[in-house]
């Protein structure tokens, strides 16, 4: 454990007092590593958020368990200017050990105004530099410089030239760190000063993601076009330039081909058109001269070294849900490849899959168990999404929202549609990120937690409903302040005549919409095709425009669109159905769901391959077995597409943002 951590931890001592309240004003415990620290030392840990989820755990958790006797220690955390000591229950507060914790208790040499706008995943990093480097007090203006030296490993002092520019922006956003405004603002300013550097829009480069792939894909067709025996009408062929700046870039810079070459690995960049001559072969990545051969190449170039970048078991989520667009990439062009081509590729690849999900599920019971917990605004769980779009509203980033979850999309199957805008000339700016979805991945526990924003434990009654979206997607925005008529919710097929009904919404009133389209869960479970015919049918469905033609009329309106899944999904086969009768509350495919950890044992002796899922986020009388990679609790030996377990594919979801 780093020492920041220790300075926490070690201030929770066992057997001193029953109730423990801590005033934490930078969510310092929301950190996994402390609080899976704290939880190793006998603590249970609860924020004190809202009173009525609080009392129900409090009530049914501890107080019912501390008067028959048992000796459980409670944490309850609050944030200060929210609530304070003396707003916590009497009866929870009495006799309760007193303790607070600050940001400037552990970085005292560093500004306390830049040190809080970090996510606690960079604090491993910004300690031990400063306890390296930081050898007095530093001001607001040095500690931005210290902290995008030593956290992001950007030195603006040091970028004199293009290639210089590009390769901090290429490491930037390929590790997609989020660097804050404060820092981003210094560093543009430090960048203005070079003369070269005047034309680039670097206000949209810097901070947008998107905006940074468009501005790269406008110059690289030039740059193609200029390379071959057409140079001298480059020109006359560009396409105007939606970005400012150079019109080109030396792309074939050392310090820049092989991040340009992994973009297109990754299906960042779109491949450029192109039937002319290439006199450099390091460029045929990014051609679409011959279409298999380029799929061919870009499938190879992905899936062979993948289950060698995993993240490792000690690494933040963050590493995780960058890895997935990787991961997905090398499923969504396997999907693209001939019968002959899958024939020659299919045992190896299935290989890979399976050690990228080993890694994957040995990161997941090391880590998974504090993701919950983390703030909102920082999202990293479905059940967050509520929450950082009503923190996106509040500091006035967005207007009005519209959260649009499809129903059982994969990383992989969104860069199907993704693919399928471009074609379309798709022009809007977007945003990628991923999310945990939560685990098992069923539909009634994974989208309730993403529209009521509460963790499953606290809608335990209805874990096996999947009819109370809108009731807990109403209930959360009711919860923080807005009308009735401020806030709306739809279900729809997503098909062509599910337009009109969205068309229909009388938008003038709407602050934030909730959206279900269940398209894909209904193309996943009628599939018999595997996943070969699952991609081919939601390319069908994408092709035919409902989707894009939703999202241009709600940014027509004003919303920024955000885009997510309650879990993904993937192919399996059969290995058996047990035989528990009526004991499994649920029969998931991929997961089975039991009302105590005892009836759950004969399925784990009747399939020892299976995995025990507990997790503190879960309803205390849940008890989920999980199905191994690659297998179904079926008798059925035809590949089915289904989800309820714990891989990759299932769990991790895109999480896009469409700006109006």
């Amino acid at each position: 454990m780093s020492e920041w951590r220790e300075q926490i931890v070690g201030r929770f001592v066992p057997n001193v007092a029953r109730v423990t309240a801590v005033s934490d004003p930078d969510g310092l415990l929301r950190d996994p590593g402390v609080f899976q620290a704290i939880q190793g030392k006998g603590f249970a840990i609860l924020q004190f958020e809202d009173s009525v989820s609080f009392r129900f755990d409090y009530e049914s958790r501890f107080r019912s368990k501390w008067d028959q006797g048992e000796g459980l220690e409670l944490v309850v955390v609050f944030k200060p200017g929210e609530h304070e000591f003396a707003t916590l229950p009497i009866d929870v507060l009495a006799n309760a050990q007193r303790v607070s914790f600050n940001l400037k208790d552990i970085f005292p040499r560093l500004s306390y105004s830049v040190v809080s706008q970090l996510e606690t995943v960079h604090f491993d990093a910004l300690y031990q530099a400063q306890q390296q480097y930081a050898s007095q007090a530093h001001d607001e203006a040095q500690t931005r410089a210290f902290v995008l030296r030593h956290v992001f490993g950007i030195e603006p002092s040091v970028i004199k030239n293009v290639s210089d520019l590009l390769r901090m922006l290429f490491q930037r956003h390929y590790k997609k760190s989020n660097v804050p405004v404060m820092l981003d603002e210094y560093l543009e300013a430090s960048l203005r000063r070079v003369g070269e550097f005047q034309s680039w829009p670097l206000n949209l480069i810097l901070r947008n993601r998107a905006a940074f792939w468009e501005f790269l894909e406008e110059r690289w067709t030039i740059f193609v076009r200029q390379s071959g025996e057409f140079a001298e009408r480059v020109k006359e062929q560009s396409p105007p330039l939606k970005y400012l700046g150079p019109e080109l870039l030396p792309f074939d810079h050392d310090d820049v081909r092989s991040y340009v070459e992994n973009l297109f690995k990754d299906g960042l960049l779109t491949p450029v058109e192109w039937d002319g001559a290439v006199d450099r072969a390091w460029m045929k990545i990014g051609l679409v001269g011959n279409q298999t051969g380029n799929t061919e190449l870009r499938f190879e170039e992905l899936y062979r070294d993948l289950s060698g970048l995993c993240p490792q078991v000690n690494e933040p989520p963050q590493s995780w849900l960058t890895f997935a667009f990787r991961y997905a990439q090398s499923i969504t062009s396997w999907t693209q490849l001939s019968p002959l081509r899958r024939s020659k590729y299919l045992s190896d690849f299935s290989e890979m899959r399976r050690a990228v999900n080993q890694h994957f599920l040995d990161w997941l019971l090391n880590n998974y168990g504090g993701l919950f917990n983390y703030p909102a605004s920082s999202p990293l769980m479905v059940h967050h999404i509520p929450g950082f779009i009503s923190h996106e509203i509040s500091t006035k980033a967005c207007e009005r929202a519209a959260f649009v979850l499809i129903d059982g999309l994969s990383v992989d199957q969104w860069l199907i549609i993704k693919e399928s805008f471009k074609g379309q000339r798709w022009m809007g700016s977007l945003e990628e990120n991923a999310l945990f979805a939560w685990i098992p991945t069923m539909t009634a526990i994974s989208r309730q937690a993403a529209f009521s924003g509460k963790i499953p434990r606290y809608f335990a009654e209805t874990i096996s409903r999947a009819d109370r979206d809108e009731s807990g997607w109403r209930q959360f925005w009711t919860d923080r302040g807005l009308a009735r008529a401020e806030t709306q919710f739809l279900a729809i097929n997503g098909d062509a005549g599910d337009h009109a009904t969205i068309a229909d919404l009388n938008a003038a009133q709407i602050r934030v919409l909730g959206l279900t389209i269940y398209k894909i869960d209904k193309i996943m479970h009628g599939m018999q095709l595997g996943s070969i015919g699952m991609a081919n049918q939601l390319r069908t469905w994408t092709e035919e425009g409902f989707l894009r033609s939703v999202i241009t009329l709600l940014l027509s309106r004003g919303f920024d669109v955000f885009i997510s899944a309650d879990h993904g999904n993937m192919e399996a086969v059969g290995f058996g159905r047990p035989k528990e009768g009526v004991l499994s509350e649920t029969r998931g495919e991929r997961c089975r769901i039991y009302p105590d950890a005892i009836l759950r044992k004969g399925c784990l002796t009747a399939f020892p391959d299976t995995i025990p899922w507990d997790n503190l986020g879960l309803p205390e009388r849940l008890s989920v077995v999980l199905a191994p990679y690659g297998k179904a609790f079926t008798e059925s030996v035809s590949p089915l597409i289904c989800h309820g377990g714990a891989a990759l594919e299932e769990v991790c979801v895109p999480f896009i943002r469409f700006h109006s």
